[in-house]
């Protein structure tokens, strides 16, 4: 007995796994997989947001990082992205366990970062995105299956006036559908979805700073103008199934599977970071002559990819 006890103390166990303190319930999960969202207020202490919010009001043009999309109509919405997870800020909010365990409950599978996006919308403009799912871009990305989401954070308080992001509730459940060039992007048929609204619930998702929003990739969303005097900032952090990573790889290569480093939640509060925006690795504008990695350009690519196959 007493061997088996000293065996016992001697033998080095095994590391505590980082697990969240802030974990979905049953009926949020439930509610994601029945209406493709759900909205978790408090998500974030407004505490823990408000350098990154301070930090976006001193540069709003996020370190010249920003791509111009800009629909048939003119409309221009700006962004920044990224897919190297490093020490600053921006690097360790999509590691954070309470982003990574809520998005493994909802995918039912490990998942990995696929890429992250600042939106800013200023004062008294028509920044709009049109009607899209996330998910056509990411099909033209060679994933096979839409099983990706995306967890949207108020860096901002967002609001109908100034342009929060709207969904149509159980839009995911209708499958991919057709996008059409509008300007530099993509998006849905206006015919159509006039139909998919007189029959589906339109939900504007207003948010106070903090809180956040999963959405299944087939969820059909969009945003408004900024018509208040307050800008609109949100952090958007998207992941895919480890399994559905894509089948493409030339052109893919920063969107193939990366083990992600989980840290703890309590990293933003402890100042674990090295920077907001200083050291922190944006991807290079894209233009019509230079797409960068073609984060949201990938669709350039799609006469090449089809030449490919045949």
């Amino acid at each position: 007995m007493i061997n088996q006890i000293n065996e016992t103390i001697l033998t080095p166990r095994e590391p505590r796994k980082i697990q969240t303190i802030r974990p979905l319930s049953s009926t949020q999960i439930a509610q994601y997989h029945t209406e493709g969202f759900v909205m978790i207020p408090n998500f974030f202490d407004p505490e823990e947001l408000e350098p990154l919010r301070l930090e976006c009001d001193q540069d709003p043009h996020i370190k010249g990082s920003q791509t111009s999309v800009i629909d048939a109509q003119g409309r221009t919405f700006k962004v920044a992205t990224w897919n190297d997870l490093g020490n600053t800020m921006l690097g360790i909010i999509p590691r954070m366990a309470r982003l990574i365990d809520a998005t493994e409950a909802l995918l039912g599978e490990e998942c990995y970062h696929w890429h992250s996006k600042i939106i800013r919308k200023q004062p008294q403009s028509n920044s709009a995105v049109g009607f899209h799912q996330d998910y056509w871009f990411w099909y033209h990305d060679g994933c096979l299956f839409p099983n990706l989401l995306t967890c949207t954070i108020a860096i901002d308080k967002q609001t109908q006036e100034n342009g929060c992001l709207q969904i149509a509730k159980k839009s995911h459940l209708m499958g991919r559908l057709d996008h059409f060039q509008s300007g530099n992007d993509y998006c849905t048929d206006p015919e159509r979805v006039a139909k998919i609204l007189a029959r589906l619930e339109k939900v504007y998702c207003e948010m106070e700073i903090g809180d956040a929003l999963f959405f299944h990739s087939n969820t059909l969303h969009w945003s408004d103008g900024n018509f208040s005097n307050l800008p609109r900032t949100v952090l958007h952090c998207s992941y895919n199934a480890v399994s559905n990573a894509p089948f493409w790889i030339e052109g893919q290569e920063h969107h193939q599977y990366s083990p992600i480093q989980k840290l703890s939640d309590s990293v933003l509060k402890e100042g674990s970071y090295d920077s907001i925006f200083e050291k922190h690795q944006f991807h290079v504008v894209e233009t019509d002559d230079k797409s960068g990695v073609s984060i949201f350009r990938r669709q350039h690519n799609l006469t090449s990819h089809k030449a490919s196959l045949e």
